[in-house]
This record gives structure tokens, sequence and C-alpha cells, in this order.
């Protein structure tokens, strides 16, 4: 099963530090045969938001490069399977997921960037500890991870 995992899964995963980090790691444990996925939009928005965390005092024991590097060696490795997509293609998706959803629910227009990569690389799950961002997945008919999502 595919899975695409946000910015706030990723950071929870590889920040031991991290209130969520436990949990983020059960997703293994319950999915061992998912296949996480990594985009290019990850690349940009999860590193983004490690040096933010690290300019703001929330990585005391790290500064973002360790975890930059290890998630670029992981790649290299293997770990996480790299998936491009069309971006037109996931505006357009984006798009849509708006004009039918967000009148009636709260999305942010990153969360829709998300939930529409997810949609456009036929990911089954989206991990996410967003509880507005796991509501629009849901909406889009994607599994969402932990079940209850939370801010």
């Amino acid at each position: 099963m595919t899975a695409y995992a946000d910015t706030s899964w990723w950071v929870a995963y590889k920040n031991a530090s991290d209130a969520l980090h436990r949990t983020a790691i059960q997703f293994f444990e319950e999915y061992s045969g998912s296949d996480v996925v990594w985009t290019p939009w990850q690349h940009v928005e999860v590193f983004n938001a490690f040096r933010q965390l690290e300019r703001i005092g929330c990585l005391p024991n790290n500064p973002a490069t360790i975890f930059i590097r290890a998630l670029e060696h992981e790649l290299k490795l293997g770990y996480w399977r790299h998936v491009e997509f069309s971006w037109t293609e996931a505006v357009r998706t984006a798009n849509v997921l708006s004009a039918v959803h967000s009148r009636d629910l709260t999305i942010r227009g990153m969360d829709l960037f998300h939930v529409a990569i997810a949609c456009e690389i036929g990911a089954e799950q989206f991990l996410t500890f967003d509880s507005d961002q796991a509501d629009l997945a849901r909406a889009a008919g994607l599994e969402v991870w932990p079940s209850l999502g939370c801010d």
C-alpha cells in the first residue's frame, strides 16, 4: 500500500525529541508492508520545516542539517521510494478539492497541495498529525493514519 506522509509526520518520525515521535514510528508496526513515498514537494516542505524548527529553537540537540542529511542518505539507500508527479495536475486537483470541500472544511493552501499530490501519485494512505489536513484527506478518499488527527 502506498502512503504519502505530510510534514507533520516526517518531523515527528525523524525527530526523537518530538512528542509524537513514538506514534509516528508505530505506523510501521501497524502497516509493515506500506510503501512511504517521497516527492519533490516533500523535499522542499520537510527540509524547510527542519530549518524553521532549528531557527526557532525547537531542535535543541540537533541542527536541521543532521535530519536533512539522514533523509538524503535514506533516499539514496532506497528506504523511501522517490515519486515524481505532474505539478500542473496536482494544482488542478488542489483546485477541485478546494471547490468541493472548502465551504465545509478548514483548509490551508499547502494542505490542499499535500492531499492533491497524494491523490495524483495514487496513494491509498495519508500520514498526518494535522486534524484539518486529515479531514481533507478523508474527504478525498484517502485512509488517514493515525485514525484521529491532532494538531
